[in-house]
């Protein structure tokens, strides 16, 4: 009996630690909730011998992330970039760059240097194109966008830069000077909640997941891309609230038990 309480207060905090981690997160962009798992403990095995068996308690599985999306809320920043539908955008350190990270979080910085990146300094990844307009959907390379043009004699300096639905980045210099500097792919995932997060909306590939495939956006399945926007958190304040509210009533259910099975096993002792 007292193992069978103390699995549900143990499992009943993790689902408080959960719930609590969500509504913290609540504000964070392009932040994926997740959900407890509970599984039920016997003592040997239900197909073995289903007319007799005892429950032991309850267990916490992993947490599953729920990778449904978020609203999306408008900045007007020219690089803050949201993802309606399927995909993630590419991320990787320059010092390892055959290790990419992928991200919903599409809030990218313009260096002095020109490379675009995340607030943690990964660099985006993307077809270059080149002055045919053509690229290697094959190869990704960090997005780096000169901030400066020359133009028949003269410097231009960069202006404005212009991402497309469909991922096409485009720098204009002077008034209306305008290249296409790459083309933004993302990434789909064979099981998208097997991801491994890594924190900072950052997550990598695992067994469970598969690897990468890569598309442009508005090609297929894959979603489009929003400038001007960020997907907020898909985090329902109310519902984990409730949940905060069901896990404190179990938790505290719980304790009492406990404290009656305490009792009851120490008037047996004094016997």
């Amino acid at each position: 009996m007292l193992h069978t309480i103390k699995s549900a207060l143990n499992a009943n905090m993790r689902g408080i630690s959960l719930v609590s981690n969500n509504i913290a997160n609540s504000n964070t962009t392009a932040f994926k909730k997740s959900n407890s798992n509970f599984s039920d403990v016997y003592s040997i095995s239900v197909s073995t011998k289903p007319d007799s068996y005892a429950g032991m308690g309850v267990t916490n599985d992993n947490p599953r992330k729920q990778m449904f999306q978020g609203p999306l809320k408008r900045t007007g920043g020219a690089l803050d970039l949201a993802v309606s539908g399927l995909g993630f955008f590419t991320v990787t350190n320059s010092a390892n760059i055959e290790d990419p990270y992928f991200t919903r979080d599409g809030s990218f910085n313009l260096l002095a240097n020109g490379e675009v990146i995340t607030s943690d300094g990964l660099n985006l990844m993307g077809h270059t194109v080149d002055g045919n307009g053509t690229f290697n959907p094959f190869i990704l390379e960090k997005i780096v966008v000169p901030t400066t043009k020359l133009k028949e004699g003269r410097e231009l300096v960069l202006n404005n830069i212009n991402v497309s639905p469909s991922g096409v980045v485009k720098a204009v210099y002077g008034h209306d000077t305008e290249d296409v500097i790459a083309k933004v792919p993302l990434a789909s995932f064979v099981y998208t909640p097997e991801l491994k997060a890594e924190g900072n909306n950052l997550y990598k590939t695992s067994p469970k997941s598969g690897l990468p495939i890569y598309g442009l956006p508005v090609d297929g399945t894959f979603g489009e891309i929003v400038p001007g926007y960020l997907e907020s958190s898909n985090v329902n304040i109310t519902q984990e609230l409730v949940k905060m509210m069901k896990y404190q009533q179990a938790f505290t259910g719980n304790s009492r038990l406990l404290q009656t099975e305490m009792e009851v096993s120490e008037r047996l002792i004094k016997r």
